[in-house]
């Protein structure tokens, strides 16, 4: 397509794509005229293009996400990603916007004395500072931790897992492979932070799987392997797609990343996607109680290895006697198993 065709489909002058291309972002091939002649893929990263422009991202952040976003296969699904990703970061600016807003409004309208306007100023202008820091931090993350890719040697490789968060991996995933399969003739599974697919591949000729991970990069990785998994972007905290007709809803090594109210919204909506008669099946790390966690503190910080004991504090193992308690209010029987270090097995079921 020539350069007056892109110009009227995308209604964007020649001078803007001379800029993109002057920054290296869009570069057409040229035909034996010199004329440029852009292709399908130059066509859906100017889209791509145009939208970051429309969310005020400038120029050098673009150029910045958009190489960063260049690699392998799937090149549209991962630019659809992209777009995704800058809107949900707008939408988180402008609430913080609007929150700010809302605050200064209603301030105001409680008061009954006369009060410094400059100090609303200031803290819009510190909004609006925040937002552009978290913004430039974003850009600058945007594809660094991918885990994707060297997921499935990391969770094997021994030599970097002090603490044994990943010790008997392979045992476990199949223990919990043992217990679908031993449920009640399961025939459908949602696999909720499927991560590269490694639970339930082995399952997919043979059941109804649906493998549901927020990150793109580790679908991509799980369809290269699983050809029989459906597949979802998503996460714990979204209304379930299906309800009252799955087997078993099963996570391993995910939930550990909500917190405590997070997790008991997660527990509801697994529950909505069961059957009378299916079971939710948690592997992930977990205490028995606040005296186990707080000797597992004290050991550690005893080794001089808070370093490790910040690993575990960071995320939100599951306190089993508490989540037992949650549990039992919804009306659910709940089992559990401890296998290794800090991993254990929960069962949940209706009465």
């Amino acid at each position: 397509m020539n350069t007056n065709e892109v110009c009227k489909m995308f209604n964007i002058t020649s001078k803007a794509l001379i800029v993109y291309e002057n920054q290296g972002i869009i570069v057409p091939k040229r035909e034996k005229n010199n004329y440029r002649n852009y292709n399908e893929d130059d066509l859906f990263k100017l889209r791509t293009v145009i939208l970051l422009k429309q969310l005020g991202f400038s120029l050098k952040d673009i150029k910045n996400l958009m190489d960063k976003n260049n690699y392998g296969n799937n090149q549209f699904t991962r630019s659809l990603y992209l777009q995704l990703k800058a809107i949900e970061r707008n939408i988180f600016e402008l609430d913080n916007i609007k929150n700010t807003l809302m605050t200064s409004i209603n301030k105001i309208l409680e008061s009954n004395v006369e009060l410094n306007y400059g100090d609303f100023l200031n803290n819009i202008d510190m909004s609006l500072k925040e937002n552009k820091t978290n913004r430039e931090q974003w850009v600058d993350m945007w594809g660094f931790d991918n885990k994707a890719i060297k997921f499935d040697k990391m969770v094997r490789d021994k030599s970097n897992d002090e603490l044994g968060l990943f010790e008997k991996y392979d045992e476990v995933l199949s223990k919990v492979r043992n217990k679908i399969i031993e449920h009640n003739n399961a025939k459908s599974v949602i696999d909720i932070g499927c991560g590269t697919g490694n639970l339930c591949g082995e399952l997919c000729c043979e059941m109804d799987v649906v493998g549901v991970d927020q990150s793109l990069e580790m679908i991509l990785q799980a369809k290269k392997k699983y050809k029989n998994i459906k597949f979802k972007l998503g996460n714990f905290l979204d209304e379930p797609f299906r309800l009252n007709d799955v087997d078993i809803v099963v996570t391993t090594y995910a939930f550990h990343s909500l917190n405590e109210n997070e997790k008991k919204k997660a527990i509801k909506y697994m529950l909505e996607y069961l059957k009378d008669d299916g079971k939710i099946i948690i592997a992930d790390f977990m205490f028995l109680n606040d005296i186990e966690r707080e000797n597992c503190k004290n050991n550690l910080y005893g080794k001089d290895r808070g370093d490790l004991w910040e690993v575990i504090n960071c995320k939100y193992y599951i306190n089993l006697e508490k989540f037992e308690k949650y549990i039992t209010s919804l009306g659910c029987k709940i089992e559990y198993e401890h296998v290794i270090n800090f991993t254990w097995i929960v069962e949940i079921k209706f009465h």
